[in-house]
């Protein structure tokens, strides 16, 4: 590569640095990353500029590079057949304290732009000069930010934006203050792009800020802020929702619930955008719709306080409504609204012990499933598996849990999972097209089963079996990936350290 003749020139070193490339790494290492990653600016779409002395030592990077292993496996994983082990790479990578191969970022930096879930993931890993080239390219608009500067309120609400969102993740509380004295100079619309950012970092801080744009003249300010007044724990205008919400319902003596929906929208309500627009399906029609869509704001949690019973026994009340359906749908929305997990785990254990196929299966039941903390959801998985042996059914409770693939599994609940199919795999003689969805299973397993099973289930299955060609090439990918899982995890977390 000619690195044997002569030396990077220093300014060409320093222009590497500023985009994160190590230069204290063997010349031809240098030239090889600053020739990926070269490639990788032309494709993102923007013109290279003069390299200038940075403004700021901080953009240097302090970290050592990933070694060259996990630079491969990387490859592996952003552009090969791993995909999907990519949020686990990079809590590994964060947790070693190690960048970002440079020749990735751009990839990486496009998909966060479109998933915001991603970027959560992506952000904590990233380093100071990365933060410099997100704000290089339109395309990342939606996920650039900076440091809030000196002279913030000359800025262009493009400017505002990603100094807010730096302050949402690095001082959180200090936002609203922060933009209080420009307030009153912006126009509606910037206004709700600002609130609509305070959403990342929502906190009790945020308060009196919020209940102050509920007065606002124009109704796209009023209705930003209340969705994010909706979700901060015992905000006053939970409580004005709870309050007039409670006049609805009668608990009879029989133990029987009854909603008496309002005849009438609420004029204050309505101000706020508490209502929908969509045609709801309960019985009532539209007044029916109307008191869904407040109650499904109430935090379930009130109404355990108000009937003075705990969570399961308020929610049977629910359930045995005059408007069961509306009912028990607008508690669960509100389970997720208020991420109120003993109220999402007692409304699924609930579907699961009424054997009620129907509810499990809907998209409000996946959507439960899907906010379960792994804790739950492997304490349910375990009480599933020793009430019932064997294979799981595809449209049981289980198998519609297990085939989200939304959490990670502990060891014991993956070697029952895994054992009870190959135990059946094993003695089976026929084809049973009732067993296809244990390839999604599989499927799943291989990225969120621990990597410490794989050594208990390299042999043991049946190749002499009828039907081991419709099963081979699923066992081999489950192994392989747990295999690759494995290197990696052993390659970023050496003998030694935790």
């Amino acid at each position: 590569m000619g690195t044997e003749r002569g030396q990077l020139p220093p300014e060409v070193l320093k222009a590497l640095e500023q985009v994160g490339i190590q230069a204290t790494q063997a010349p031809e290492e240098v030239l090889l990353e600053g020739a990926a990653l070269y490639h990788q600016l032309r494709r993102a779409g923007y013109p290279l500029q003069q390299p200038e002395a940075p403004p700021d030592p901080i953009l240097q990077s302090k970290q050592a590079a990933a070694p060259p292993q996990v630079a491969r496996q990387m490859e592996h994983i952003v552009r090969g057949n791993f995909r999907e082990a990519l949020p686990e790479a990079l809590q590994l990578l964060q947790q070693a304290n190690l960048p970002l191969p440079p020749e990735h970022l751009p990839a990486l930096l496009y998909k966060a732009a479109k998933k915001p879930e991603f970027w959560l993931i992506l952000r904590p890993i990233l380093e100071p000069a990365n933060f410099e080239l997100l704000r290089l390219n339109p395309d990342w608009a939606a996920i650039a930010e900076r440091p809030p500067a000196a002279n913030w309120q000359n800025e262009t609400q493009a400017g505002r934006v990603q100094m807010l969102r730096h302050l949402r993740y690095e001082q959180p509380e200090q936002a609203t203050s922060w933009l209080t004295p420009c307030w009153g100079e912006l126009t509606p619309t910037e206004k709700k792009e600002l609130i609509n950012t305070l959403d990342t970092g929502l906190n009790a801080s945020d308060q009196p800020f919020l209940e102050a744009q509920l007065s606002d003249s124009r109704k796209e300010v009023r209705q930003s802020a209340a969705q994010l007044l909706l979700k901060i724990p015992d905000a006053p205008l939970q409580d004005t929702l709870y309050k007039e919400a409670a006049t609805w319902l009668t608990l009879q003596k029989d133990g029987r619930l009854d909603l008496h929906a309002p005849q009438k929208p609420i004029a204050a309500f309505k101000k706020l955008g508490l209502y929908s627009n969509k045609k709801h399906k309960y019985t009532g029609g539209a007044r029916a719709g109307q008191a869904y869509d407040i109650l499904s704001k109430v935090p379930p949690k009130r109404w355990e306080a108000h009937f003075g019973k705990p969570t399961l026994d308020t929610l049977r009340l629910f359930a045995r409504g005059n408007q069961q359906q509306l009912l028990t749908d607008a508690v669960a929305n509100a389970a997720l609204l208020h991420q109120d997990h003993r109220w999402i785990e007692a409304l699924l254990r609930h579907w699961w012990r009424t054997d009620n196929e129907v509810r499990w299966n809907s998209a409000l039941g996946k959507q439960l499933m899907a906010a379960l903390p792994d804790p739950l959801f492997n304490e349910i998985m375990s009480q599933y598996l020793k009430q019932h042996q064997g294979y799981i059914d595809e449209r049981s409770f289980a198998g519609q849990l297990l085939c989200l693939g939304a959490h990670q599994w502990e060891s014991r609940v993956a070697r029952q999972v895994l054992q009870n199919f190959r135990d059946w795999l094993n003695a089976a003689q026929s084809v049973y097209w009732n067993m296809w969805h244990y390839k999604r299973i599989l499927r799943v397993a291989a990225y969120q089963a621990p990597v410490d099973i794989l050594p208990g289930f390299r042999t043991g299955w049946n190749q002499r079996t009828p039907i081991w060609g419709n099963w081979e090439g699923d066992i081999e990918r489950l192994l392989k990936t747990l295999a690759f899982r494995k290197d990696l995890n052993e390659a970023l977390k050496p003998p030694g350290k935790n």
